[in-house]
C-alpha cells in the first residue's frame, strides 16, 4: 500500500463552492480555470485500473452507503468491509489544522480508464469522499448553452435534465463545508472545454466552473 502526501478532498470542494473561500468568481476567467484545474488534479488518477470482476465491490451503490458525517461518518474498517479489500494508497492531508487521510480504492467496476474512489477520514470517520470515471451514456452532447442554461438555486434534478448524470460525484461534510460537487468530463461539445463543475449547498446550486 502506497503513502503519499495530497492536499485535502475538502480544499477542492470548498474551492468548488467559491463562496466558502473565494477560490474564484465566476466574472474572473484565469481565477475560474485556476480553480477547474486544481479541482481537475483531485478528480483525476494516474494510477492504472486494476481489472474489474464480479467481485469488484467499487461500485456507485456501494460509494453511495458511505456515511460522509462530522463525528458520525463511516469509519475506515466499515469502508474497507464494504469493498471488500483495503485500499491501494493512503495520503495524509491537512486543511484547517485537521489531520486526515485519504484511501483511495483503484479500478471502478465498470468504469473507465483512471477511475477512483477516495474517501477522507479525519478523528476516525469519513468527513469526504469521491468517485470519479463513471461511464454516462448521454442522449446528446452537453453544449455551451446547456452550460450557460445552469442557474443558482437549481436542483440536482434539474441539472441532470439538461446536462445527465455526471462522470464522478464529491461529498463533504465537516464544519461549514457541506457541498456536493458532480463533475462532467464526458461528450463536451467544446474546443477548449474538457470538464464542467456543478457544486451544490443544501440541493440547489450555488456555483458552476467550466472554460468554454
Amino acid at each position: 500500500m502506497k503513502k503519499i502526501k495530497t492536499k485535502s478532498l475538502l480544499t477542492f470542494l470548498a474551492c468548488g463552492l467559491l463562496l466558502l473561500t473565494g477560490c474564484s468568481k465566476s466574472s474572473n476567467k484565469s481565477a475560474n480555470t485556476s480553480s477547474i484545474k486544481k479541482a481537475a488534479s483531485s478528480l483525476s488518477s494516474s494510477n492504472l485500473v486494476k481489472k474489474s470482476s464480479d467481485e469488484n465491490k467499487l461500485t456507485l451503490a456501494n460509494f453511495n452507503k458511505i456515511k460522509v458525517v462530522e463525528k458520525t461518518g463511516s469509519t475506515p474498517a466499515e469502508v474497507i468491509t464494504l469493498f471488500g479489500r483495503n485500499a491501494d494508497s493512503l495520503s495524509k492531508a491537512t486543511v484547517k489544522k485537521l489531520k486526515a487521510t485519504i484511501y483511495t480504492w483503484e479500478g471502478i467496476k465498470g468504469g473507465t480508464n483512471g477511475s477512483n474512489i477516495a474517501v477522507e477520514f479525519a478523528n476516525g470517520v469519513a468527513i469526504a469522499k469521491q468517485i470519479t470515471g463513471l461511464k454516462v451514456n448521454r442522449a446528446k452532447k452537453i453544449t455551451q448553452a446547456d452550460y450557460k442554461s445552469l442557474t443558482k438555486n437549481m436542483t440536482q434534478a434539474q441539472v441532470e435534465q439538461k446536462l445527465g448524470k455526471p462522470n464522478g460525484y464529491s461529498v463533504s461534510n465537516y464544519g461549514k463545508t457541506n457541498a456536493v460537487l458532480w463533475l462532467y468530463t464526458s461528450d463536451i461539445k467544446s474546443d477548449t472545454s474538457t470538464s464542467i463543475y456543478v457544486t451544490f449547498q443544501n440541493g440547489k446550486l450555488v456555483a458552476k466552473n467550466a472554460n468554454f
